[in-house]
């Protein structure tokens, strides 16, 4: 089960994902051309419904145009200190 704060880093990690998307004003399906992620899978990982494998996040990274560090360089929003539950 997924606690509230793995709830609230998916939802902040979509909010980056789509933001990198529109500044480079990709649409979904040039995005899924470049990076290989099906296109309904990007827009979950935009809603924060679900969590990105290692390799799907290097393939996000690959179709952004970008290294992969700059994917998770956003605000958690969360104390990882207290943990993650």
């Amino acid at each position: 089960m997924i606690s509230e704060k793995e709830k609230i880093i998916l939802k902040r990690f979509g909010q980056h994902l789509k933001s990198l998307k529109e500044k480079q004003e990709l649409s979904y399906r040039e995005f899924y051309k470049r990076s290989g992620v099906n296109t309904g899978d990007i827009i979950k990982y935009e809603n924060g419904e679900t969590s990105p494998s290692f390799i799907t996040l290097l393939r996000l990274a690959i179709g952004l145009k970008i290294h992969p560090t700059e994917l998770l360089d956003f605000n958690f929003g969360i104390d990882f200190s207290a943990g993650l539950e």
